[in-house]
């Protein structure tokens, strides 16, 4: 049924093909011979599936159709097989390794070698077979046929070489196999007298037989850069490439046996990359691949590498290390510890005056006594009470309340007393309120512009080219913030690791993760060898071997420094005491406002007893005049 059902399939797929100009048929290849072909691979590598796309052309002969599927799914009845025609349906997702596909075309410009290439995008690394059916004058074809023949040949391989489908092999007419050896240069074998499973399908994905790399240099800290001799007379005594992107790039081209080709060296190693201009070089199939790699946030529609890590975009921000000299002694406690304090003073002098008795109440002594138990000193007055266990227990408390005073201010003098935390720039608003200009890559502030972000802080973007960045981040100037990823901020912050406070510190404005890649052409044949080389590179610890290396060559360069404190012990000034001035001057402020008003009220209180005798007097004079 399903053989009925795919026979039907060809020859209603016919009719797209049936108002073609009329042309020689095509030369038929020999079904048997590439079934044999197809059960010695078979044999070999166990395939899941087959996937066959079939040229419009060759659907409108019979035979295939009668003749060939017939044979081959009567040969590998259990596995899975797959028509294309006029379906340009990727193949990536859907197929399981191995895989086979057959490619059943009349040349390489037939519409079908197109098909296959759009249908394979992503999976052209699986074994395919290329089955060519040469359109030619007459089976028993003369010399100008046979040039045409052979001339296709090379245009087919030229094809398959651009597309980079490795992992193939060609079947054509009177039972000829062609296999091409790509490295160091595209070469066509016929191998149709001396062929075996073992012949097709070669793995060169460890040795390239010195195929020649190329990929332009250029500045870009701490993935890619120059250096122009030794460093400190060790290593290498010759110019070669540096950063952790650049070494693992080197390390890869002689991993496979490859080249790399010295022209790029051009003399602007030092020049900033441009990221857009390369990746439009690959886009333009100028360039294969390049050793500048970059992170995703860009998201162009170029092939990438293997990840060699997974970086987010962020925002590095000037480090607030300083916290003023008079907020020390107020910062030592949280601000509800400071609340509760004046709480518990003005709740224990309410306390007091409540449980004295009325003819003795007096609400400033209160307040003092609360003061003084609140910082255990005992005041004068208690000394004199009659009560010698109370006595006793106010000297215990004066005591205790001197050590403890005593303890808090060495502990506040000492130099190894760490100052409280002070507010970092962590987000947006923060910025904002900070009115900090950041400083960001241009094609950075394009994207920033889709992400909505409020028109106060794009205000405060500063659009910039990679090497003014450069110039002002890698030295850290702290007049700006910056955009930065996530292994670069790793990198530039060992500068910092001397020191007590850093100069900048990654605050929470961060967009991704985003994986950090080498820009390839997509297929490319480099993808497979390279993505086997990195997770190698992990698993043995080169990753962060290269990264130390890259950062004593930047060092080397002065590109970056290590910054050193100078320790220098500043004596406490007055300023340091501020917050003891201030509470001292208030102080003065509230006993003297309390003063006047007691004053005021003494005054009130006289003035009212003196009304009060003269109205009695008054009175007295008065009854005094009636009874007489």
């Amino acid at each position: 049924m399903a053989l009925d059902s795919a026979i039907a399939l060809l020859i209603l797929s016919s009719n797209i093909a049936s108002n073609h100009k009329q042309q020689p048929p095509p030369q038929m290849v020999n079904n048997s011979f590439v079934i044999e072909i197809v059960s010695s691979i078979h044999e070999r590598y166990h395939f899941k599936n087959f996937v066959f796309y079939i040229s419009e052309r060759l659907a409108l002969d019979t035979e295939i159709s009668n003749d060939f599927f017939h044979d081959f799914w009567e040969t590998f009845p259990t596995v899975p097989s797959m028509l294309m025609i006029n379906n340009n349906q990727s193949m990536a997702g859907f197929l399981s390794t191995p895989s086979l596909c057959l490619i059943l075309t009349t040349g390489f410009d037939d519409p079908i070698m197109k098909l296959a290439s759009v249908g394979m995008r992503g999976v052209r690394f699986l074994k395919t077979i290329f089955i060519y059916f040469p359109i030619l004058s007459s089976e028993a074809y003369n010399l100008k046929d046979y040039n045409r023949f052979t001339e296709g040949i090379r245009r087919l391989y030229a094809w398959i070489w651009r597309k980079q489908f490795i992992n193939c092999l060609l079947v054509t007419v009177d039972n000829n196999i062609f296999i091409h050896e790509p490295y160091p240069t595209l070469q066509i074998i016929n191998v149709t007298s001396q062929w075996n499973s073992s012949t097709f399908f070669v793995d060169y994905s460890t040795d390239f037989k010195g195929y020649a790399i190329e990929s332009p240099v250029r500045y870009d800290l701490p993935r890619v850069f120059f250096m122009t001799g030794p460093r400190y007379g060790l290593g290498k005594k010759q110019p070669h490439l540096s950063g952790v992107s650049g070494i693992l790039f080197m390390v890869f081209v002689n991993y496979i046996n490859a080249s790399y080709d010295e022209s790029e060296i051009d003399g602007h190693e030092d020049d900033p990359v441009n990221l857009l201009e390369i990746i439009k070089m690959i886009e333009l199939k100028q360039l294969e691949i390049s050793m500048n790699s970059y992170t995703g946030i860009l998201g162009l529609n170029i092939g990438s590498s293997y990840p060699i890590g997974i970086n987010d975009w962020c925002m590095m921000v000037p480090y607030r290390n300083e916290t003023p000299a008079h907020m020390y002694l107020q910062r030592s406690f949280r601000s509800y510890t400071w609340y509760l304090m004046c709480f518990s003073v003005f709740y224990i002098a309410l306390g007091l005056w409540l449980s004295t008795p009325p003819s003795r109440r007096d609400i400033s002594l209160s307040l003092l006594q609360a003061i003084c138990s609140m910082v255990m000193i005992s005041p004068m007055r208690i000394l004199n009470v009659s009560s010698a266990r109370i006595r006793f227990l106010f000297v215990l408390l004066f005591i205790m309340g001197f050590f403890i005073t005593n303890l808090y201010l060495t502990k506040m003098a000492s130099f190894l007393t760490a100052s409280p935390e002070v507010p970092q720039i962590n987000t947006v608003q923060d910025v904002i309120d900070a009115k900090l200009p950041i400083m960001i890559a241009t094609h950075e502030y394009e994207i920033m512009m889709s992400k909505n972000f409020p028109a106060e802080f794009m205000a405060l973007m500063v659009p910039v080219s990679k090497g003014e960045m450069d110039k002002h981040r890698d030295k850290f100037n702290n007049s700006f913030g910056y955009s930065i990823q996530s292994d670069r901020w790793d990198f530039l912050n060992i500068q910092q690791r001397f020191m007590k406070k850093p100069m900048f510190h990654l605050s929470e404005m961060c967009m991704g993760p985003f994986y950090h890649i080498f820009p390839m052409q997509k297929d490319s044949h480099l993808t497979k060898p390279l993505q086997k080389f990195i997770m190698t590179a992990f698993q043995f610890g080169l990753m962060s071997y290269w990264n130390t290396e890259a950062f004593a060559d930047a060092l080397y360069l002065d590109y970056v420094t290590i910054i050193v404190e100078e320790d220098i012990v500043l004596p406490l000034s007055l300023t340091f005491f501020r917050s003891i001035w201030m509470v001292w001057w208030f102080g003065l402020l509230l006993s003297g406002l309390a003063f006047s008003l007691e004053v005021k009220w003494h005054l009130l209180q006289r003035s009212r007893e003196s009304l009060k005798n003269f109205y009695l007097h008054l009175r007295t004079v008065k009854w005094l005049k009636v009874k007489n």
